[in-house]
């Protein structure tokens, strides 16, 4: 299968793949500007989704929100389920602390979502970008959350299914004077 890495029960995206799909990636010409890679990710996980036979939908919404809502930036379905077998969120990555922050709300958001589709996504993925050298992120904090679970803010406990695969993907840009190129994608397992 061109341009798919087998690091999960769900193909990832390799480089090569995204760089051929959206060229605006690796030519040189990409801007930093607003959320258009935010845009460009999204639209980098759903183009993949789709090229491997799911039906994925952006901005997917997790049910019973009760004023709590949550939606994914990419829900994969199976094109006969009404339940997505895949949760994607895609997030800037800056190495400072409120950056690991705001990675530890999206995979919160991830897990809770989960849940609320009664933990049908086995696979979820948490995929930050960051721009030249950053820091690491504290994978080990976000492993934590997947295993040891927590307290939503309608005070529901969230807990991950045992079944379920959590997969940190990171987009890693260089940056040269005003411009980022794509320049590589790492994949770990957290649970």
């Amino acid at each position: 299968m061109f341009g798919a890495l087998s690091v999960a029960k769900v193909p990832m995206p390799e480089v090569a793949w995204v760089n051929e799909t959206f060229p605006l990636l690796a030519s040189g010409k990409l801007l930093d500007q607003d959320v258009l890679v935010h845009s460009l990710g999204c639209s980098v996980w759903n183009t993949f989704g789709h090229e491997q036979s799911f039906m994925a939908v952006v901005e997917c919404p997790a049910p019973g929100t009760f004023g709590a809502d949550i939606r994914s930036d990419s829900g994969w379905f199976h094109k006969s389920s009404a339940s997505p077998v895949c949760l994607i969120e895609f997030e800037r990555f800056d190495g400072s602390a409120k950056g690991q922050q705001k990675l530890e709300e999206k995979l919160k958001n991830l897990l809770e979502a989960a849940q609320r589709w009664n933990h049908c996504p086995k696979t979820l993925v948490l995929s930050a970008w960051s721009q030249g050298l950053v820091g690491l992120p504290d994978t080990q904090k976000l492993k934590d959350i997947c295993r040891m679970g927590f307290t939503s803010s309608t005070g529901t406990q969230v807990i991950a299914a045992p079944d379920v695969e959590v997969v940190f993907s990171r987009f890693l840009f260089i940056k040269n004077l005003n411009m980022i190129v794509l320049d590589r994608i790492h994949y770990e397992v957290l649970m």
